[in-house]
């Protein structure tokens, strides 16, 4: 089932790290992996030997991994990510739960445009709406599901080396028609603009003409580039543990 999200200005690379980031503790909270909200989890003060410790410490360090490594991905010259997947279940072959974030083709680089002026709150807040306008979902979410593995996946174009953290799933093909599927695609309109007043420049001794000139090259050459490089499922190595409150 389709979850369409209208925005109504861009993306930026770490509003969709945000997005994801969000959405994963979302769900983790909704689907019982973990006892409370993250926000919860993390000003819970616990001695270390509290029989909760260890499980809330590598859950909090797990999602911290996992932020760190997409946002990277966002980032890295001659990738470029389609779709990112998170599975609920044992494996990945045949997920509880299976959700998919689909992102426009023309992602802002936030490296190159001020933050200020591309706030997530009210991305946020559009995505929340539509998950919460979609019945169906909230049904699935609102289904008991026992702790379990938590899976994170991305479909990207990428002409660098192999990565560490993201290790390619070549035949793997997304259980799309299972009942718990469901995909939110994130769309704007393409004449929706920058609302920068400016793109945040590069202090070099080169003229802001020759920037300018540099980066539309380098731009174009990453998208011939990437024109020839097929899309492909990379997974997480880090696999997020559910777990109940110990009493």
């Amino acid at each position: 089932m389709n979850i369409n999200v209208m925005l109504d200005e861009p993306l930026t690379s770490n509003n969709c790290v945000k997005l994801v980031t969000e959405l994963l503790k979302y769900i983790l909270y909704q689907k019982q992996q973990i006892p409370f909200s993250y926000d919860s989890l993390c000003q819970l003060h616990m001695k270390p030997t509290d029989r909760n410790s260890s499980s809330v410490r590598t859950l909090l360090n797990s999602l911290k991994t996992t932020s760190e490594h997409l946002i990277s991905q966002f980032h890295l010259k001659g990738s470029k990510i389609k779709e990112i997947a998170i599975l609920i279940g044992a494996t990945i072959v045949s997920p509880k739960l299976y959700i998919k974030m689909e992102f426009p083709p023309n992602i802002l680089n936030s490296q190159e445009h001020y933050e200020c002026k591309h706030a997530s709150r009210k991305i946020l807040l559009s995505l929340m709406r539509s998950m919460l306008e979609c019945s169906e979902f909230q049904d699935a979410l609102t289904l008991p599901l026992n702790p379990t593995n938590t899976f994170v996946l991305i479909q990207k174009s990428d002409t660098n080396s192999m990565s560490e953290f993201f290790l390619p799933k070549p035949q793997y093909v997304p259980p799309v028609k299972t009942s718990n599927c469901f995909v939110i695609k994130l769309q704007h309109n393409d004449q929706i603009k920058c609302n920068c007043a400016d793109v945040v420049k590069v202090y070099n001794e080169v003229s802001e003409s020759n920037y300018n000139k540099s980066t539309d090259v380098e731009f174009i050459n990453n998208l011939n580039v990437n024109a020839h490089v097929p899309y492909q499922w990379y997974q997480s190595r880090e696999v997020i543990k559910g777990f109940k409150f110990l009493r």
